[in-house]
């Protein structure tokens, strides 16, 4: 099984006015609670700036998955971890700057002129048409393990585990495990 990254763009609006809720509390809370080594998420109070729009950052990936395929893994990890961990808003060109600086190294320079030009925009977005026309996908996280109904939430990693062995064609051995075809939320099908 290989890895395939896809963009889904979580905050489409373009809305400087953005702020926190509590719709948006109430799921890093779910998320943070699943495990005992869930990253952590930072909970901002009701009312703080949001970002006005992910596209920017998932430009910035796209753009990464391209050209250094190597540095994806690190710069997608410090993506989420600035926003979800830091509350950093990861659409503003500084802060993707600052990131792109960390991981990238000292020559940023080509990545900041195709976020200038938005040159990876087509592609995100062609991503973005794909996972909601292909696959119903409407939030993230969201995982497709073979021809399978994609794991879609902040569902715990023994629901990933599953969907995996599934796939594999292996046992489930804990009984913790949800079978196939279970509806692990409401809109999320398990995996046929």
């Amino acid at each position: 099984m290989a890895f395939q990254y896809r963009a889904f763009i979580l905050i489409a609006q373009d809305d400087p006015q953005a702020r926190f809720t509590e719709y948006h509390r109430t799921h890093r809370r779910a998320a943070a609670a699943q495990a005992d080594d869930a990253p952590p998420f930072d909970l901002p109070p009701v009312g703080a700036p949001y970002p006005a729009s992910s596209l920017p950052a998932l430009e910035a990936a796209c753009w990464v998955r391209r050209h250094r395929p190597d540095r994806f893994p690190a710069f997608d990890l410090a993506l989420y971890r600035a926003f979800f961990g830091a509350t950093r808003d990861v659409g503003d060109a500084g802060v993707l700057a600052g990131i792109a600086a960390e991981i990238l190294g000292g020559n940023t320079g080509e990545l900041a002129a195709a976020l200038r030009a938005g040159s990876m925009r087509a592609a995100v977005l062609a991503e973005h048409r794909e996972a909601v026309e292909r696959w119903g996908i409407r939030g993230v996280p969201a995982v497709i393990v073979g021809d399978a109904a994609p794991v879609v939430g902040a569902v715990p990693y023994a629901h990933y585990r599953a969907a995996v062995l599934a796939e594999l064609g292996e046992p489930l051995t804990d009984a913790s495990e949800p079978p196939a075809g279970r509806i692990l939320q409401t809109g999320t099908a398990y995996f046929p």
